[in-house]
């Protein structure tokens, strides 16, 4: 299977979970899109990780690669000024300035903690969280032993708890 048949295969079973994964971190649909074009690139240049996995193990090293790239482009645009041109028209919204500044601090807070964290808890704790996979399907998308998917959870679990202490917001 050469490049382009792993990486079409990756487009075909992943594209809509990818965008979904990018659009959530992101909150808009063009810089998703380019999180999406980025992670497929790459893809490419790691296409042998591809190539012996299923469907589903496809789909998540792919969902993977590309909320690692769109927390790479939040935080990004996080440290540039939002032009007024791109400010939604409706901007109502049912709770206070300070409501808002304290749920964006608490996410931004949270995903600068998962950001940090070591890659291989991340992305355990993460296939668990977010995708509701079972020890056996984390084992089988990270090439792991179950006991070793197990490990990783509880010591995300600890890492997380700690440097949310350390941070001073427990």
């Amino acid at each position: 299977m050469g490049k382009e048949r792993a990486a079409e295969r990756v487009w075909r079973q992943a594209k809509d979970v990818m965008l979904h994964e990018a659009r959530r971190i992101l909150g808009n649909t063009a810089d998703a899109e380019d999180a999406v074009m980025d992670a497929m690139e790459r893809i490419l240049k790691n296409e042998e990780k591809f190539l012996p996995l299923g469907c589903n193990e496809t789909r998540a090293l792919a969902v993977i690669y590309v909320r690692n790239t769109a927390i790479d482009l939040y935080n990004a645009n996080a440290k540039r000024p939002l032009p007024l041109e791109e400010l939604p028209e409706d901007l109502e919204d049912p709770r206070t300035p300070e409501e808002e500044i304290v749920d964006r601090d608490a996410a931004d807070r949270l995903l600068a903690l998962i950001e940090a964290m070591p890659p291989s808890y991340r992305d355990a704790l993460l296939l668990r969280v977010h995708y509701g996979m079972t020890n056996e399907e984390i084992a089988a998308v990270l090439g792991l032993e179950n006991g070793t998917v197990r490990t990783r959870l509880s010591r995300a679990k600890e890492w997380l708890k700690k440097h949310e202490r350390r941070s001073g917001h427990a």
